[in-house]
């Protein structure tokens, strides 16, 4: 979601405290961010490297640790593609509701998050494997009655003949704006079963927006091969780059 049509539809005026969780790798351009909040600062970040545009910038694991703010601190958080990351979503996303009046969380859809990618050898995260969605992605999220839903993304489940999802026809992102308090509930995580029934529930109701095919035994465009052999050949692409580094 860009930062113009944020601004625009929540109403955020020059003057408003806005408070940014976790965007150290892709930072705000238009909207002002008071405070950044992230476990690593912009210009350490392991690539899109940039200097801090916020005013602050606050080191913070936020899987572990409280914000450092007194209660409605601030008048607009946003929280864009960072909750799919973490190992413990759930303090921050408390913590989000206490600081802040209201504000904005922006994930992958879950339709978009099943898609299985296309052959890429040099992937850095992934290697030469087709997987479905973010490969360093941890949750799925999506809407239920109004609240933020938030279900483990269970790698082996996904891999099954029953989801085989190589196309998504709905919104690649699910945005949730929330006031005063941030509702949400967390799905069953021990009866595999149950999160089975609700993967399958949820592409029931999406069933005009998936495509499906064959994912594991499939042939990737033989023009995407011969590209992802020859950056292979001459060690070039993320993979390659990113390697260095660590």
């Amino acid at each position: 979601m860009r930062d113009k049509e944020i601004i625009t539809r929540y109403n955020i005026n020059k003057s408003a405290r806005v408070l940014d969780v976790g965007g150290s790798m892709k930072q705000r351009e238009m909207i002002i961010v008071d405070t950044l909040v992230d476990i690593v600062r912009p210009e350490d970040a392991p690539y899109k490297k940039s200097g801090l545009k916020a005013k602050n910038f606050i080191k913070l694991d936020i899987t572990k640790d409280k914000l450092p703010f007194r209660d409605k601190e601030f008048d607009f958080c946003i929280c864009s593609h960072t909750l799919e990351d973490l190992t413990y979503p759930f303090l921050v996303i408390e913590e989000m509701g206490r600081v802040a009046e209201r504000g904005l969380i922006i994930t992958p859809s879950m339709g978009a998050d099943m898609v299985f990618s296309h052959l890429d050898l040099t992937d850095w995260l992934s290697g030469a494997r087709r997987l479905p969605g973010g490969a360093h992605h941890k949750w799925f999220f999506y809407k239920k009655h109004g609240k933020l839903r938030i279900i483990p993304k269970n790698f082996p489940i996904l891999f099954t003949s029953k989801f085989q999802i190589v196309g998504w026809k709905g919104e690649p992102e699910l945005i949730h704006y929330w006031q005063d308090k941030i509702e949400y509930e967390k799905g069953d995580d021990l009866n595999i079963h149950n999160l089975i029934d609700e993967y399958e529930s949820y592409l029931v109701k999406s069933r005009e927006k998936i495509v499906k095919g064959r994912s594991l035994f499939f042939i990737d465009s033989p023009v995407i091969v011969v590209r992802e052999l020859i950056k292979l050949l001459l060690k070039r692409g993320e993979g390659f780059r990113y390697r260095r580094r660590f």
